[in-house]
């Protein structure tokens, strides 16, 4: 049996050629492409984004930004509804109900019982904890839930 299958080629466009250029009778395979221009150097950056909490240096390395090493922590004594700007939510006081927001696809909360008792957590507009609507925390119990574009999907 033979299997035959036309190569996967990069068009030219702007800042990528093909080395060598486009060619159907090419076997399939690895084809090597290169640059037009450099993408960083040691006196420009060109064209690169990065994520928040991320740097390029001149000499085109990527890193972590220094002020990016701690996370916004939030402690509560009452019910509590959590913010954009909240990571880690630590409940100081039990029988309360902290609330995740309207959910936004990769958002990550940190919620943790820091008492003896329970505190629950739930979601805001009927949006579920992996199937739950709620979930119960005991003492020094922890969870941490990450936003699929659906629910809070519960990682530990």
């Amino acid at each position: 049996m033979a299997y035959n299958r036309q190569p996967q080629t990069v068009l030219a466009g702007n800042a990528l050629k093909q080395n060598p250029a486009p060619n159907t009778l090419q076997p399939a395979g690895i084809i090597p492409v290169t640059l037009d221009a450099d993408i960083a150097t040691t006196s420009s950056l060109g064209v690169v984004q990065v994520g928040s909490g991320l740097s390029i240096t001149g000499g085109g390395i990527l890193s972590a930004d220094s002020s990016s090493s701690s996370i916004n922590v939030y402690l509560t004594n009452t019910n509590y509804i959590a913010t954009a700007d909240d990571y880690y939510i630590g409940a100081v006081n039990h029988n309360i109900t902290v609330t995740l927001p309207l959910g936004t696809l990769g958002k990550v909360y940190i919620v943790k019982n820091q008492v003896n008792g329970n505190i629950t957590v739930i979601g805001t507009s009927g949006q579920k904890l992996d199937t739950s609507n709620s979930k119960t925390l005991g003492t020094n119990d922890s969870i941490i839930v990450v936003f699929d574009g659906t629910r809070w999907n519960i990682i530990s």
